[in-house]
């Protein structure tokens, strides 16, 4: 490839194209009322930014012939038009731009044929790929994927999908690349991507140094009984915040008026701690309640204003997993808190992929866990090296085996929050709450008693979620504060109602019973805690 005589590309920047909407055709699913033109002609007028034509059983006559067609509708529209590997066809009928895939023409061979000003988009689906285009300096863009299990890519490495984990891994990639590159590599992702998560994968594939130009989608346009309000409908999602990342502020008069509101707080969580958690929810002035009838979670999370989940990993299996991932699509949806514990998440691998699994579903507002679960999530993020920190299990059974110093532990659990945009709140002897900034807030564990009564550690999440709901119908913010002041709130209180508890009895049935009595005063510290420094 040709050089400026220093060492630098000579390829010409594509820097002002707009891949915000990028439609891939397919011409096998077009709706019966409808013609393939026609929808590729809807979507064009209705907000797609870039159209990559897809075909791969016409013949090339046919295929310039098609491409004709629609590069005279993106043309009048200014929209790019992208060919899917035929190099030939694009250079047919002067198409601005080919993408290429893994097994298609390699990327560098494909620069010279197009030139240096035509748009080059490769496909990549995990950060060894992405190292690899990086390196070779050619692309314009790289189609990151898939994000979710579609129809359209069945010979992929993950049949469910690389999640938003994956793709934030392939980001931090990207970005270190951008940092110093004369040309930045755009990014879009793709992969079962609609109108149900768009806003999520935009939100949730961010790294600091990287996040998405775009979303490439394909069946959620093209198989629509009516092409032109899904397109617009879409566009309007993707230029708005979603409504998980637009957050109430916690204030002194949501918690005052505490038992008049009388929060709700679902739990999805083993049947071992049911009892206890429903108790400590009743002793702090919520209400709690126990549903796993996934068809019923839209309803009672859309008529209730003041509501927050908690998703307890638990006893999980493949039925539960199902109601999990609903339970977190609606929350998100409505916009609601989900606190998320991952249950001994780092005893064995099934366990951490289940974790994994429903981290890539959707957004969750607080991860809490001992040391061992919040490690075990960490080895999810970008940060994670393998050789570096070792293979071994972070947990035997519910109990934490991970010894870490606490400028490490505090550092990771800083990572976690960043990466998943979420208050970690790690429990032990001492308690930390971090903040996706990166703010620690700290206090001591409240008896040693707490570790002999089952359900101490799970009902703590129901009080985070009891104060969190709390402020549901506060003034939207978009501040993630609010999260982490509740959840600060939240443990501080918890577990000054367990010291008290201690002062007076010795035994875990005494205490148990005397812990629940000082959660149902725990209000009257509500005041001191919000005045603390």
């Amino acid at each position: 490839m040709a050089t400026d005589g220093q060492g630098k590309s000579a390829r010409a920047p594509n820097d002002n194209v707009d891949y915000s909407l990028y439609l891939v055709t397919d011409s096998t699913m077009i709706p019966e009322s409808s013609t393939f033109i026609k929808q590729v002609q809807e979507a064009v007028d209705s907000g797609v930014t870039l159209v990559q034509l897809r075909e791969k059983s016409l013949s090339t006559l046919e295929f310039v012939k098609r491409a004709e067609e629609v590069h005279s509708i993106t043309k009048k529209k200014g929209i790019p038009l992208i060919i899917n590997d035929r190099i030939d066809v694009a250079l047919a009928i002067d198409a601005e731009g080919v993408h290429v895939g893994q097994d298609d023409m390699p990327a560098e061979l494909a620069r010279k044929l197009l030139g240096p000003n035509k748009i080059l988009g490769v496909t990549c689906s995990n950060p060894e790929e992405v190292d690899v285009v990086v390196k070779q300096k050619v692309a314009d863009y790289v189609g990151l994927g898939t994000v979710y299990k579609t129809n359209t890519k069945k010979n992929v490495s993950d049949p469910e999908g690389t999640g938003p984990i994956g793709i934030r891994k392939m980001l931090r990639v990207l970005g270190d690349y951008n940092k110093e590159a004369d040309y930045k590599i755009k990014c879009v992702a793709i992969g079962g991507i609609n109108h149900s998560n768009a806003d999520k994968v935009l939100y949730q594939c961010q790294v600091t140094e990287q996040k998405l130009d775009g979303v490439a989608v394909v069946s959620c346009i093209m198989a629509s009984a009516d092409a032109r309000k899904a397109t617009l409908d879409l566009a309007k999602i993707i230029a708005s915040e979603p409504a998980f990342s637009i957050t109430t502020r916690l204030s002194e008069s949501n918690l005052d008026s505490f038992s008049k509101l009388q929060p709700l707080v679902h739990h999805i969580t083993n049947n071992v701690v049911k009892n206890f958690s429903a108790n400590v929810t009743l002793s702090i002035g919520a209400s709690p309640i126990m549903s796993e009838l996934a068809e019923e979670f839209d309803e009672l999370v859309g008529n209730a204003k003041h509501i927050a989940l908690v998703l307890n990993l638990g006893t999980p299996s493949s039925d539960m997993m199902s109601v999990f991932k609903q339970a977190i699509q609606v929350y998100n949806k409505y916009g609601k808190h989900i606190i998320f514990d991952p249950v001994a998440c780092g005893a064995t691998k099934a366990r951490l992929e289940c974790a994994r699994i429903l981290l890539n579903t959707g957004h969750v507002s607080v991860i809490k866990g001992n040391v061992g679960e919040i490690m075990s999530v960490w080895k999810l993020t970008t940060f994670y090296i393998a050789k570096s920190v070792g293979e071994s299990n972070t947990m035997r059974g519910v109990d934490s085996i991970f010894n870490l110093s606490e400028h490490i532990l505090l550092e990771r659990a800083r990572q976690v929050a960043s990466e998943f945009k979420t208050v970690v709140v790690v429990t032990g002897k001492k308690n930390f709450t971090v903040s996706p900034t990166g703010i620690v807030r700290s206090c001591l564990g409240g008896s040693p008693l707490m570790g002999k009564i089952t359900g101490t550690g799970c009902s703590l999440g129901s009080t985070i979620a009891a104060f969190l709901a709390a402020g549901a119908d506060g003034e939207l913010e978009q501040d993630s504060t609010c999260v982490f002041d509740a959840a600060t709130i939240a443990v501080e209180m918890y577990n000054s109602a367990g010291k008290q508890a201690a002062v007076s009895v010795s035994t875990p049935g005494s205490f148990s019973t005397k812990f629940l009595d000082h959660l149902s005063r725990g209000q009257d510290l509500i005041p001191t805690l919000f005045s603390r420094p």
